[in-house]
């Protein structure tokens, strides 16, 4: 089979991104050719191989310098991409990394090459958790919020996101994802189909962890770990502020970059933790599989309805014991808790330092939700396993096209 993925995010830290290079490598590896057109920040490279697939970049950012929408450019060069490319040699199917593929569905493209849609959020939760995170904030968060839902209201309108996919089958990587995604964008249920992200488990694997810790420069004391984009949802700032409450001698790895960066160096500083706390900024995901594999715990303090949590999957399948977040599909992932990792309300600093505290007093505990976590993973969010359902989906779509 011959598939173009469509993506504004192929580069950079973020669970689509993840996604999306896990994908095309396991088609790949599942024999198919892959094509992958994205936005440029490439380094200048206009094309390359990676993994096997080849990867086209768009010499346009993906938004719209000032304004809630996508590019122009982008929506006219990557139709241009795909177009010169199905020239070349014709595609069997389409994937759009949620609406990243507007420009060729507008272009009408869709009425003779099959497309799906695979989404990664929806208008309605993130809503939601705006409007919860406003409520408990003060007037400064009120107004962040505020500005967030208004720049979340004209992308949704923008270009048609809100209709144009209803005519085409689509997934979600989570069941709690189904009903808010189809409500969101008016898609029809018949067509929607739920397929987990999948995670490279030979690549996050527990590893001997005092020989990764001196590999990575790092002593032997209690070591949890966050990974992620660093800014304000993904609620990095919680897990200072807990660290803060436990015993002296445990540590935090942060890996990642963002615009939180530099206020959570200065929390970090006001909180007495200079010493505590380890910023290494973006690393490679071969990197990130060794931090993880360094650590005794994972926190995940996101407030953001998260739609899977790849990096919450990474570090389970590294068998790490986990503290996330009762948000978005992070219950869905863990399955239930206190067998494969701790739930906690987010935001709520006091539950997670207890969490933290709980994990660090009993190492049979550690070892068994870590355990229990990478068994979850190898049973059903493994790559291969997220390759074989988004094919039946491709031809589900392929099938009714030819019909």
């Amino acid at each position: 089979m011959r598939v173009c993925i469509v993506t504004v995010a192929g580069h950079g830290i973020g669970g689509m991104q993840d996604h999306t290079r896990s994908l095309a490598k396991g088609l790949v590896a599942a024999g198919h050719d892959v094509e992958v057109v994205t936005t440029g920040d490439s380094g200048g490279l206009l094309e390359e191989e990676r993994e096997g697939a080849r990867w086209h970049y768009v010499d346009a950012g993906h938004h719209h310098p000032w304004l809630p929408r996508r590019d122009p450019a982008w929506l006219r060069r990557s139709c241009e991409t795909f177009l010169r490319l199905h020239g070349e040699r014709r595609f069997d199917v389409i994937h759009s990394e949620s609406a990243s593929a507007i420009g060729l569905v507008r272009l009408g493209v869709h009425r003779y090459v099959p497309l799906v849609a695979k989404y990664h959020g929806n208008g309605l939760a993130l809503a939601r958790a705006a409007l919860a995170r406003g409520r408990a904030g003060g007037g400064r968060v009120k107004v962040r919020e505020a500005k967030g839902l208004v720049w979340l209201l004209g992308e949704w309108l923008q270009y048609g996101h809100w209709y144009r996919f209803r005519p085409f089958p689509w997934m979600v990587p989570s069941r709690g994802e189904f009903e808010d995604t189809r409500r969101s964008a008016f898609l029809q249920g018949a067509l929607g189909h739920v397929v987990p992200n999948g995670i490279d488990a030979d690549l996050f694997r527990p590893r001997p962890r005092s020989e990764v810790r001196s590999k990575l420069g790092l002593d032997g004391g209690a070591l949890f770990i966050c990974a992620g984009r660093l800014n304000y949802q993904k609620g990095m700032h919680y897990a200072l502020s807990a660290l803060a409450r436990l015993a002296p001698g445990s540590k935090l790895v942060i890996v990642g970059e963002g615009e939180e960066r530099e206020r959570l160096e200065g929390l970090a500083r006001s909180l007495g933790l200079n010493d505590d706390v380890l910023f290494v900024g973006g690393q490679p995901r071969e990197m990130v599989a060794k931090y993880l594999a360094a650590a005794d715990v994972f926190l995940f303090p996101t407030e953001r309805a998260e739609s899977f949590g790849i990096v919450l999957a990474e570090a389970m399948a590294s068998g790490l014991p986990v503290v996330a977040s009762e948000t978005g599909a992070l219950r869905e992932v863990i399955g239930r808790p206190g067998v494969s990792g701790l739930l906690v309300p987010p935001g709520d600093v006091d539950a997670l330092a207890d969490g933290m505290r709980t994990l660090l007093a009993d190492e049979a505990l550690r070892r068994r939700l870590g355990e229990a976590a990478r068994r979850r993973v190898l049973r059903e969010y493994t790559v291969e396993r997220m390759v074989e359902r988004t094919l039946e989906v491709y031809r589900f779509a392929i099938a009714r096209t030819a019909g």
